[in-house]
Formats: C-alpha cells, structure tokens, sequence
C-alpha cells in the first residue's frame, strides 16, 4: 500500500504539480486548499505525512501540524527563508523547504520523513 500524503497549499498550480509529482513517484494524494480543509483532511484521512505551506490565511502551517493529537511527519514549505521558522519546523519534527520547490529534494524529504515508518512497518 503505497504512502498517504496530504498537500495543503492555496496555490492551486502549485498543488497540482505537487500531486502530479508524487503520484508519479507512487504516493496516494490528498489536497486542500484552505486551513480549515487541511485540518479536515488530516483527521479524517489519516495520512503518513503531511506538505503544507507556511502561509495559509489568517493560519499556518505549523499550527496545522500542531493541531492534532496524532503526531504525523510534515513538511513545511514557504517562499522565503526564514530562521525562526525553519526553528519551529524543527522543534515539531517537521522539515523546512523553500519554493521554488525541486521534485528531486522534495522526494529525497519525503523518503527521509517516511523511513521511520518504513522501519516499523
């Protein structure tokens, strides 16, 4: 059974690319546009890893990830390289990547936030 990963972005083109992707790569996709869909998603879809994006209306990324009690590998993407942030990514386990993304060291994350997973499983 392939990975479940959910993909929170308001930038449509993005999100389609991004699901184009990983579906290429073998992953079962789930999206959402808003904060409010991604907080949705994650609790009704349980997914094995979570991209989202920093910015997403009057929310974040990061209080996506936080927002539940079940602790699932992320990724957090912004446009802008910023320290505090990619901190705070760290302190909830979560990798940090700067747009323009590159499918290549998207994956190369992905595999690493997965491992422990594969692992277990």
């Amino acid at each position: 059974m392939p990975a479940r990963i959910l993909i929170v972005d308001d930038d449509e083109s993005y999100l389609a690319g991004v699901k184009e992707w990983l579906e290429a790569a073998g992953y079962e996709t789930i999206v959402a546009k808003t904060y409010e869909d991604g907080k949705r998603a994650l609790a009704e879809s349980s997914p094995h890893l979570v991209i989202v994006d920093i910015r997403l209306g009057a929310f974040n990324g990061l209080q996506l990830i936080s927002s539940t009690s079940v602790k699932t590998p992320a990724i957090v993407v912004t446009g802008f390289e910023d320290p505090v942030l990619r901190s705070d990514a760290a302190a909830f386990g979560a990798s940090y990547l700067v747009k323009p993304v590159v499918p290549s060291e998207l994956l190369a994350m992905i595999q690493q936030q997965l491992a422990p997973l594969s692992a277990a499983g």
